[in-house]
């Protein structure tokens, strides 16, 4: 019997999961170890987070690989089906219609379900690859992002300001952006999002913050959602802060070094 080749994703979190274990317990063992050996031991504990700091971008890698070819395979393949079909159904009801007007309006009345569906299909799409990240920048994907995101989203950008990230760096930020608007959304409640990017002190600011019910500091560092915007800003050597007060509210901020630009 043929074995379901796994997800390159599956093999490097398997990894990232060794070198957790080995971590913790090279940072337990340097209590007990002698001087002699404390040298060695720090050398091999640095040498076990550039491991790390290599599988966490190996892994992000491949998932945003994986999440491409979905998206183009929505876009380009199953958008046009549905396409199609529509338009085999409008032809369909004209013809039922000469026979039977009733039934004709009731096959007609399929196509703008079709419509929704490739609407939705493509907001899939653009959710798993951002074609406008790349064709348009970091801010315009942001305002899209605000646009398909269901309640008040706002995204503040001073316009007079020009920020050309490099695409990975881009991508990471984007990705931080739409976990921490999909948290307020699904886990929050939040009722007001709002989206800032901006340019303080040299230093390239994202800030989401919302009005939902917050967050503690024990989930902040619990679930995969808030570990995955971690190691995204890690790998992209930015500093990330969550802070949440109850009944008030998230805010998610992501600082950047300008050296991290492009130039």
């Amino acid at each position: 019997m043929k074995t379901a080749k796994r997800p390159p994703y599956r093999k490097v979190v398997a990894a990232l999961e060794e070198c957790e274990e080995r971590y913790d317990g090279l940072v337990a063992s340097i209590d007990s170890t002698a001087d002699s050996q404390l040298a060695a031991t720090i050398a091999t504990l640095k040498r076990e987070i550039e491991l790390r700091r290599g599988l966490e971008a190996e892994l992000l890698t491949a998932v945003e690989s994986e999440r491409q070819r979905i998206g183009q395979d929505l876009h380009d393949d199953l958008c046009q089906r549905l396409g199609a079909t529509t338009l085999l159904v409008g032809s369909l009801a004209n013809q039922i219609s000469v026979l039977d007007k009733k039934l004709g309006d009731k096959v007609r009345a399929i196509a703008p379900l079709m419509t929704e569906t490739i609407e939705s299909c493509r907001n899939l799409a653009r959710g798993l690859h951002p074609i406008t990240l790349a064709s348009a920048g970091l801010p315009a994907a942001l305002a899209e992002l605000a646009d398909r995101v269901p309640g008040h989203v706002q995204f503040d950008w001073p316009h007079s300001e020009r920020i050309d990230f490099k695409p990975e760096v881009a991508l990471h930020l984007y990705r931080i952006a739409e976990e921490a608007v999909a948290n307020a959304v699904k886990h929050a409640n939040a009722k007001r999002i709002t989206i800032e990017l901006a340019v303080l002190d040299g230093k390239a600011v994202l800030q989401i913050s919302d009005d939902g019910k917050g967050i503690s500091g024990k989930v902040a560092g619990q679930t995969m959602g808030l570990r995955n915007m971690r190691y995204r800003a890690n790998t992209i050597g930015a500093a990330l802060t969550i802070e949440g007060v109850r009944d008030r509210g998230t805010s998610v901020c992501c600082i950047l070094p300008v050296g991290n630009q492009k130039t």
